[in-house]
């Protein structure tokens, strides 16, 4: 015979009463904040994949010699001021400042992770991808004629990262439209910052999850 408790109910009914979740270990409102930032997370930041490109019969050096400007921003815009120069190339005559008041989902910090600028391309009709791939399928996705935004480190050994439109390459560097001033290191009517391809390996090396990553924009 079950014990009594205090109130006439035995230890059976008190086990039926308890509710599923807390039978099976389950802790609901845990599972709804995981749930939540899970949600913010994929609200403000995405993952690359990798870019399923082939590289056969690419050009051993490509420059995109489309007409356009190399504005430079003062902080920390490089996310709209290397899409206003893709968006140009595009036709839309457009600059980071601008784009960059609106820009969608911002950061506290000011900054714009590779969502926002997929987020700004769709919404623009363009399709965009956030691709992971190679010194080759990089190469590639630029030899198709509109720059390619790059996601690398502003220097190899610290954490800050900036994203740069890759215009064009040969067999031992990489030519960019960068907006950051001190990084110029030519003068070309096409970009302004040759990088040596070990170099870029070194500044593409951003965290275990965007390494080697770029956004591919098309019509």
């Amino acid at each position: 015979m079950n014990k009594q408790t205090e109130s006439g109910s035995n230890d059976n009914e008190i086990e039926q009463r308890q509710p599923t979740s807390r039978r099976s270990g389950v802790n609901l409102p845990m599972l709804a904040a995981g749930a939540a930032v899970a949600g913010i997370a994929a609200y403000y930041h995405a993952l690359p994949r990798k870019d399923p490109i082939r590289t056969a019969g690419m050009p051993e050096r490509y420059v995109i010699e489309t007409p356009n400007r190399i504005d430079l921003q003062k902080n920390t815009e490089c996310a709209a001021f290397s899409s206003a120069y893709v968006l140009r190339h595009l036709g839309t005559e457009t600059d980071g400042n601008e784009l960059y008041r609106a820009f969608p989902r911002k950061l506290l910090d000011g900054t714009v992770d590779p969502r926002g600028i997929l987020v700004l391309f769709r919404k623009r009709g363009y399709r965009a991808e956030f691709y992971r791939g190679s010194i080759e399928t990089l190469k590639k996705r630029v030899s198709l004629g509109i720059p390619v935004i790059a996601f690398i480190k502003v220097h190899a050994d610290q954490r800050y990262a900036h994203f740069a439109p890759v215009v064009g390459y040969d067999q031992d560097y990489f030519y960019l439209a960068d907006s950051l001033g001190h990084k110029i290191n030519c003068s070309e009517p096409t970009h302004n910052r040759k990088i040596p391809i070990a170099e870029l390996e070194q500044l593409w090396r951003t965290n275990p999850f965007y390494k080697q990553s770029y956004i591919v924009v098309s019509p």
